[in-house]
């Protein structure tokens, strides 16, 4: 077939325009909080980009009709607190109301401490936080952006070095994927970046086959790991899987009762 005309592989679908927004989801989600004239606001926001590094700028996207934007526009500066998996209900929750309406921290009990730089309170708990001055309002279609200036930052030194570290789970932040459901970074992975020189099609093509290697080196581990399960579950006798990551077992691994090395056998054990 020429070039100038090529279907897509197989399994690329093409889905409506509005999933553009839905596609780019996925980075950490963030509890903005405002404070004007006393009363203080936090709500869930996904729609956040760095803009600029020369002066280090950053973007909040909020729908017109959010409370959030009526205290941002009134108090000229927010902060952004980048909330952990603890907080996934917390998240989900503050979402789902309006400031309008109700003291969203008094409903829901989060600790927070004082700014260094703006009145918007700090939430505890959280992996890093964003102190910003408004520099400039652009309404975009149904949304406005806000243009902001760091004035501060805080991180939590086991979640963030000089990028975000995948260590302790409780500190890893939490990843919006849409509607209600969440992720957070499993972990960190390494591209070799080639030598001088090096022709750009060879280094590619060399390392995808070095990784396709350890990657079926795995599976024919994981296979084999697998077969010794399957007959330890056959002869009748318990078994153990924690080395084995439950969403990788097959379907009669996951069914089964799965007792440990130590565990009791009852009436009902296998």
């Amino acid at each position: 077939m020429s070039d100038l005309f090529r279907l897509p592989p197989e399994g690329v679908e093409r889905v409506p325009v509005t999933y553009a927004s839905r596609v780019l989801m996925g980075g950490p989600v963030v509890l903005v909080t405002s404070t004007y004239r006393g009363q203080s606001n936090v709500m869930p926001l996904a729609w956040h980009a760095p803009l600029s590094s020369k002066p280090p700028l950053i973007g909040i996207s909020i729908e017109q009709s959010r409370h959030t934007v009526d205290m941002i526009q009134h108090a000229q500066e927010f902060a952004l607190n980048f909330a952990t998996w603890p907080l996934l209900h917390h998240v989900q929750y503050l979402g789902a109301m309006s400031g309008e309406h109700i003291d969203k921290f008094e409903a829901t009990q989060l600790e927070t401490f004082t700014a260094a730089r703006v009145s918007a309170p700090l939430i505890e708990g959280c992996a890093a936080w964003i102190e910003c001055a408004v520099e400039q309002v652009v309404p975009i279609g149904d949304h406005v952006l806000f243009v902001g200036a760091p004035l501060a930052v805080h991180v939590d030194r086991e979640a963030f070095g000089e990028r975000w570290l995948v260590g302790v789970e409780e500190k890893r932040p939490l990843h919006f994927l849409g509607g209600n459901q969440y992720a957070h970074l499993d972990r960190v992975m390494e591209a070799r970046s080639p030598a001088r020189g090096d022709a750009p099609e060879a280094f590619l093509a060399a390392q995808l086959a070095e990784d396709l290697e350890l990657t079926q080196e795995a599976r024919e581990r994981r296979e084999e790991q697998l077969g010794q399960l399957r007959e330890e579950i056959e002869a009748g006798r318990a078994v153990d899987i924690t080395a084995l990551a439950a969403e990788g077992l097959p379907e009669f691994a996951r069914r089964i009762q799965i007792l440990g090395p130590n565990t009791p056998r009852g009436d009902s054990a296998p």
